[in-house]
C-alpha cells in the first residue's frame, strides 16, 4: 500500500489556514492544546497552571492569551469554587473547529507507521 503522507499533512495544513488563522506560533497551538484538554477532561485551567506547563515565559504567555481573548479564541471566567481564580475554555466556536480538526486526523484511514513501498 502506498503511504501518501505528505497529501495527507497537505490536507491538514490546508484545514488549519482555513480554520484556524489564529494560530501564528507553536506556543498559541500548546496554548490551546492544553486549555481544550483541560476542558475537555472538565479540570478548571488558570494561567497560573499552564505556566507550570514551561509553553514559553510568564510574558509571552500572557501576551499571546490576551490576543487569543481579544479574538474570541479563549474566554475566560471566574471559577466557581475560588471568585479570585479565572478559568480559561475555548470558545463554543473554536471548541467546534478543533472538534472537526480532531475527527479528520481520527478518520484517516492511513496508516503511517511500519508500512514501507
Amino acid at each position: 500500500m502506498k503511504i501518501h503522507v505528505f497529501e495527507y499533512l497537505h490536507q491538514l495544513r490546508t484545514f488549519e489556514r482555513r480554520h484556524l488563522p489564529f494560530i501564528r506560533t507553536l506556543e498559541d497551538m500548546n496554548m490551546l492544546f492544553l486549555i481544550g484538554l483541560h476542558q475537555e477532561r472538565g479540570v478548571p485551567l488558570t494561567l497560573k497552571h499552564m505556566l507550570s506547563f514551561d509553553i514559553g515565559s510568564a510574558a509571552t504567555l500572557e501576551r499571546r492569551l490576551a490576543r487569543m481573548k481579544n479574538l474570541g479564541v479563549v474566554v475566560q471566567s471566574r471559577s466557581e469554587l475560588d471568585r479570585r481564580n479565572v478559568e480559561l475554555k475555548l470558545s463554543p466556536k473554536t471548541w467546534r473547529v478543533f472538534q472537526r480538526y480532531g475527527s479528520m486526523i481520527a478518520s484517516s484511514n492511513h496508516t503511517y507507521l511500519g508500512e514501507s513501498d
